[in-house]
């Protein structure tokens, strides 16, 4: 039986999607490009990602017709292709997130802890729950997000007496244009990485809603990372976001709701990283989708085996954080953006090859 899930847990998903990853680095990418503008790229960026929903899903009146991608018992070659260039960008973003998670973790909570060990705990946490369903990452990322959510949509709040207004000067001028055009290319591909949605888009009741909850989803994520961005600049500066390796968290230490209360990045981050890790989930629950289409069949024996590469992978590719984040910052955006437009395109033929094949059944059957 195909697991489904709801419009309102894939409106979570995608803006998980763009929140839960990109908090770590990507403000610190931006601002060295943006400086005190660079919480204005979300807002730019919004009509693209707009743009691009409509182009991929179409026109409305046939986005029904979605609900019969990538059936195993009818494969077309042109899904088959799809699922190639699938798979690499599957891996290369569950490899890059992996490695930031434990990196993390590493530096801010478990110092004294060896990677090693830090990667096998984390692996065996996103293979439990991968091996559930994608009804239970969605149930999961459902919960933690929107806990998530709350926390940074108070945090205006909660740290409105650090705010120094003049951190945004200059204000943004014709100057700005080609470093906001420098800067949209790479927070592009990031957020683009919602396209990896669409191999299971046909899980989603009703698929005739996905186009809306993808939107829906896109322009939450977005608002939360420009919240973030504009209270990075506005109480740190961008001189601090562009030496820090991890702004958010130097940006939630700043919280003093009391004399005593003063250590709630701790709490917070108690949140986020669950978020994270329903994300890795999800990447891993894909990657086994798009080998059980090519074996025609659903199992989850793939799992163990490609849990531990994976994880053994993220570290032996990096020697070190600084390694990885020199990765985020040059290499990664290049690479995912090729595929992001690869991706786009071969969709575009499996959803007029999917249409085709309906219309060639529905006129035999009026026949």
């Amino acid at each position: 039986m195909t697991q489904k899930i709801s419009n309102l847990q894939l409106v979570f998903f995608v803006a998980n999607f763009i929140v839960s990853a990109t908090l770590i680095s990507l403000p610190q990418i931006i601002v060295q490009v943006m400086e005190q503008n660079g919480w204005l790229i979300p807002i730019v960026l919004f009509p693209i990602i707009l743009l691009m929903t409509f182009l991929v899903f179409g026109k409305k009146s046939r986005i029904e017709t979605l609900k019969n991608l990538f059936d195993m018992k009818n494969r077309k070659n042109v899904e088959k292709l799809f699922i190639l260039f699938y798979i690499p960008f599957v891996l290369m973003i569950f490899i890059h997130d992996l490695r930031a998670l434990v990196d993390f973790v590493a530096a801010v909570l478990l110092p004294n802890t060896p990677l090693d060990l830090l990667m096998a705990l984390s692996v065996l946490v996103v293979l439990y729950i991968a091996m559930a369903g994608i009804e239970v990452i969605a149930r999961i990322n459902a919960i933690h997000f929107c806990m998530l959510a709350i926390i940074i949509f108070s945090l205006p709040i909660m740290l409105l007496t650090e705010w120094q207004i003049e951190n945004l000067q200059p204000v943004p001028s014709l100057e700005t244009v080609i470093s906001t055009a420098k800067t949209i290319m790479i927070t592009l591909s990031w957020v683009g990485e919602f396209l990896l949605f669409l191999l299971i888009i046909a899980n989603v009741n009703p698929v005739k809603e996905a186009r809306k909850a993808v939107i829906t989803g896109t322009a939450l994520g977005l608002g939360l990372l420009a919240i973030l961005l504009f209270l990075e600049i506005t109480v740190l500066g961008p001189r601090i976001v562009k030496d820090s390796t991890y702004p958010n968290y130097i940006l939630i230490q700043q919280i003093h709701l009391t004399d005593f209360l003063d250590r709630l990045d701790l709490v917070i981050v108690a949140v986020w990283v669950p978020t994270l890790i329903a994300k890795l989930s999800f990447l891993l629950y894909v990657f086994n989708y798009c080998l059980s289409y090519f074996y025609k069949s659903d199992t989850n024996k793939f799992l163990l085996p490609i849990s531990v590469i994976l994880g053994f992978l993220s570290i032996v590719l990096f020697k070190n954080s600084m390694e990885h984040l020199h990765f985020s910052f040059y290499s990664l955006g290049m690479l995912a953006l090729l595929f992001e437009l690869a991706l786009i395109v071969l969709f575009f033929f499996v959803k007029k090859s999917t249409q085709k094949q309906g219309n060639e059944r529905a006129a035999e059957g009026e026949s």
